[in-house]
């Protein structure tokens, strides 16, 4: 309002006769002045609170950490590391073998044969079903000596440690095995990088040769039973439980590992062959469990303290 007044003032000065705008020319200067400078002030507070307006707000220190946090609270929670557990059988190729092969390859899980030399020349059906396993890629094989300790004559032939040595170097030969890992008929030996033990004393000089041979010899934690009549002990409900109360009390030779040994011919029965389906399909729903093949169990192709001899190769190769 004040600034339109003081224009239409200058306005009429301009426009007056000279001797009345003689009179108000020292007026009107002054005039002039005050407006510019009242009008500067203005435009120049006007803009300040603008620029103002306009600077951006940063965020605090605790808002940024309170994003930090809440970004942490949404991350999916880390996976916990399984279990692993090595299915392993002995004694095929026999009866049981087929079912087992099938078993497997349905379930594609990963497991161990531990071949006897022998077997696999007792007959065409024999002959024939090795041929079968040695194409799966899911099953490996691994040497159980070539006469499965002369036809289970254990004390005899775990007192000659040259013959045991002879016996399983057969089998590896005959069968033409790339794998340095055996099993020892009707003894749970272990000589590896990590574990050595032994069931029986008197089987020591044997144990020990083996492994002076280059051979890792691997037995087992947990045994699936059977009766003299080739069925199955355990149910697979009772088996699971047993595995699962094996790693809670930390029983097995290593921790957070399970070598779980089944005979092939166990398995020749419908029903049996059934338990063991249902014993692998529990054991994947329970989510905490993984199946691997005895070549990825830890220590093996290591060398022991107290070793004298050991092969240039260790590792356990997977035939197909």
């Amino acid at each position: 309002m004040q600034s339109n007044y003081y224009l239409h003032f200058l306005t009429s000065t301009l426009f007056m006769d000279p001797e009345s705008r003689a009179i108000v020319k020292p007026f009107a200067f002054l005039t002039t002045t005050l407006f510019v400078v009242v009008f500067s002030v203005g435009y120049f507070y006007k803009t300040k609170q603008k620029a103002q307006l306009t600077v951006p707000i940063l965020p605090t220190a605790s808002v940024v950490s309170g994003i930090a946090d809440s970004v942490k609270k949404e991350r999916p929670p880390a996976r916990k590391k399984k279990k692993t557990i090595y299915l392993s059988f002995d004694d095929g190729p026999n009866k049981g073998t087929r079912q087992v092969l099938n078993i497997v390859n349905e379930q594609q899980i990963p497991v161990t044969l531990f071949i006897v030399g022998e077997h696999v020349y007792g007959s065409r059906l024999q002959s024939g079903i090795y041929d079968s396993i040695i194409k799966s890629n899911w099953i490996e094989i691994a040497n159980h000596s070539y006469s499965h300790a002369l036809g289970n004559k254990f004390s005899k032939f775990y007192t000659m440690p040259d013959s045991v040595v002879k016996d399983f170097k057969r089998c590896a030969d005959s069968l033409q095995l790339k794998s340095n890992i055996v099993r020892t008929p009707g003894r749970n030996i272990w000589r590896t990088g990590t574990v050595t033990s032994t069931d029986i004393k008197l089987s020591t000089g044997a144990a020990d040769s083996l492994r002076r041979a280059g051979f890792d010899v691997v037995g087992w934690d947990l045994e699936w039973h059977y009766t003299n009549d080739l069925k199955a002990v355990q149910t697979s409900e009772e088996l699971s439980k047993q595995v699962d109360s094996m790693f809670t009390h930390s029983k097995t030779k290593t921790p957070e590992h399970l070598v779980l040994l089944a005979h092939d011919q166990v398995f020749a029965n419908s029903k049996d062959a059934a338990s063991l389906k249902a014993f692998i399909e529990t054991m994947k729903q329970k989510n905490e469990y993984d199946f691997a093949m005895i070549k990825d169990y830890p220590g093996l192709g290591k060398k022991q303290s107290g070793d004298s001899t050991v092969s240039a190769n260790n590792s356990l190769i997977l035939i197909k």
